[in-house]
């Protein structure tokens, strides 16, 4: 997940943390990005279709979304249609477009509604580690390595889609920059004396690295011995970039 958008110019004086590495009593740009999450939450499609709705058609719902993330997972964005996934849901393609019309609708739905599942991960992440930015970040980088080890072919599927059409490049894009940007600030709690540029290389860097190892989760072998440790790798080489932070060109820079 590599958008970075969405940071401050750098700020010293109002990014100051305390030695123990903490957040601040009150970081305002960090609580307007995870009232944003909050907000993705409460409007993924499931929450917002089915609002009113009986049980019964919010189970049909929770079918067909499934049954599309099954689809698009083994066949692709050009694979999946409706009558696909209505045979997967084992409904008829009426009882679909009903909810969702087009294969467009299904899609977007469908997408958003795996992005808000990684949310909800985001925001209990953050909620049980509220004051340490550090650890909230890299246990939600670690959450990514794990959970790629059985999602990876869906991201395959995501990237492979985001290539399709400059339209699928931005809804895609738009589907990454939320988390991002909460990346971002996290960096910033978590290593208060870095410039916006370092900010944004740290979070494009470990999100690189994240992505990366996922890429390779899904092609290596399941006995592959550099594969077995890779959350802890990740995590390690995560902090490190994070405290680290500093830039090749600026060190350089720096050389008499």
């Amino acid at each position: 997940m590599s958008s970075t958008d969405g940071g401050e110019k750098n700020a010293p004086a109002e990014r100051k943390i305390a030695s123990n590495g903490k957040y601040p009593a009150k970081d305002q740009r960090l609580d307007a990005v995870f009232a944003h999450l909050s907000d993705l939450r409460a409007r993924r499609p499931t929450a917002v279709i089915e609002t009113g709705r009986n049980e019964k058609t919010k189970k049909t719902i929770h079918r067909i979304l499934t049954s599309a993330r099954t689809v698009f997972t083994r066949n692709g964005h050009a694979g999946l249609s409706l009558r696909k996934v209505s045979d997967d849901a084992g409904l008829a393609v009426g009882n679909l477009t009903y909810h969702f019309p087009t294969k467009d609708t299904l899609l977007r739905a469908m997408l958003h509604e795996a992005l808000a599942d990684y949310v909800d991960t985001h925001i209990a992440e953050f909620e049980r580690n509220r004051h340490s930015p550090l650890e909230t970040l890299l246990n939600i980088i670690e959450f990514y390595i794990r959970n790629g080890r059985t999602s990876h072919q869906f991201f395959y599927q995501v990237w492979g889609f985001a290539g399709s059409s400059p339209e699928a490049k931005d809804m895609v894009r738009k589907l990454y920059q939320p988390i991002g940007r909460f990346a971002y600030y996290l960096v910033r709690a978590a290593n208060p004396d870095l410039t916006d540029t370092q900010i944004r290389q740290v979070t494009l860097q470990i999100f690189s690295l994240e992505e990366g190892y996922k890429l390779f989760l899904g092609l290596g072998p399941e006995d592959a011995v550099a594969l077995n440790t890779a959350e802890e790798d990740v995590r390690a080489l995560a902090k490190h970039i994070i405290l680290a932070g500093s830039v090749p060109g600026e060190r350089e820079a720096k050389k008499p």
